[in-house]
């Protein structure tokens, strides 16, 4: 396990400098001027973290207006915005002076964009934000050139009707396998929430590759809007994502050490299974684009069962086979000595 977290460090190493990542945000975008509105027009908003903490905002080819009429501006660009974490989203707020650049609209002339024309341009933001949701007010002023003062709405606000729900929080021994090799259990807390509408969300922050000094800081990991389906006494969670991680929440490691925001688009499977008291979850976090790895996590033990049936030998590498007290015993049917294994809640025998 050593050995592997020493490579991950030695590729991270070479992507130190461009640890950098952007999230395009596209939601409907809305331009007011003396009070006059336009129509909602769906608009992306891309936003890069950058390695040291600060954040970049583009609106590209902004647009007053649409059709024939539209008057095109250009691309708004705020850069070194400062950010800091509140109830789970980034809020950022800044006043900036910038130059607007032509557009990349390659149906629109280059001479056809004003923003160059308008010289310096005061503009202030006020944004939050979470991994999949935007909402920004952008103030341009452009009182020395137009006259007018540009508003610009993006996406909705975060309403109450997100607040967290019922969470419960689960504290459990947490194996990771890299390569069929695994760490030592490490006490782990996961939070599970019971959202309004049903679903849940899970959430494993301040993840962790190994232990002590050697250990690679990777982030929060959470997934959302997971459906679930009760059967004996027990809600069993099932779902596949393409997640982004985002940085931990633990003040002794620094923001900028945290991998998990460069690794950007991650794929993640979720099987698990709960009770009021007790969790046991299987999570693949797959790294093959980044780190060339499929991180496999386990949280707790499975639930006992009672009975035992014959099996057909999953050809699934993912399928994982676990000893009667909880042990992973691997993954490869083949190569299991007989006994009586446990996989994916049910006792079989080989």
């Amino acid at each position: 396990m050593k050995k592997t977290l020493l490579l991950m460090f030695a590729f991270l190493g070479g992507m130190v400098a461009q640890a950098q990542n952007t999230v395009t945000y596209t939601d409907n975008l809305v331009v007011t001027i003396n009070e006059e509105s336009t129509e909602p027009q769906p608009t992306e908003i891309k936003v890069t973290t950058n390695a040291d903490g600060t954040y970049t905002l583009a609106l590209d080819n902004f647009m007053l207006g649409a059709g024939e009429d539209a008057l095109a501006v250009g691309n708004i660009v705020l850069k070194n915005i400062s950010g800091t974490e509140e109830n789970g989203r980034i809020k950022l707020n800044t006043t900036q002076t910038i130059q607007i650049v032509p557009g990349t609209d390659e149906t629109i002339p280059e001479e056809a964009w004003i923003g160059p024309m308008l010289g310096d341009v005061p503009v202030v933001l006020v944004a939050e934000m979470t991994a999949d949701k935007l909402h920004c007010l952008i103030d341009i002023d452009m009182m020395e050139t137009l006259e007018q003062i540009i508003k610009v709405t993006f996406g909705t606000p975060f309403g109450e009707s997100e607040e967290p729900g019922v969470t419960v929080t689960y504290t459990d021994d947490l194996v990771v396998t890299i390569n069929e090799e695994s760490t030592e259990p490490q006490p782990t807390e996961i939070k599970v929430t019971t959202n309004a509408d049903g679903t849940y969300t899970l959430a494993l922050d301040n993840f962790m590759l190994g232990a002590g000094e050697d250990a690679l800081a990777v982030g929060n990991i959470v997934l959302k809007n997971i459906s679930g389906t009760e059967e004996n006494g027990r809600i069993k969670l099932n779902t596949t994502q393409t997640i982004q991680i985002v940085p931990g929440t633990d003040e002794t490691i620094p923001e900028e050490a945290w991998i998990g925001p460069m690794l950007g688009d991650v794929p993640v499977v979720l099987v698990a299974e709960m009770t009021a008291d007790k969790l046991h979850c299987l999570i693949d976090i797959d790294m093959m684009e980044t780190l060339e790895q499929v991180i496999k996590v386990t949280f707790g033990t499975p639930f006992k069962t009672t009975g035992i049936q014959k099996v057909v030998p999953s050809q699934n590498k993912s399928t994982r086979y676990y000893s009667l007290d909880g042990v992973l015993k691997g993954s490869d049917w083949n190569q299991l000595s007989k006994g009586v294994y446990i996989v994916n809640g049910k006792k079989v025998v080989k």
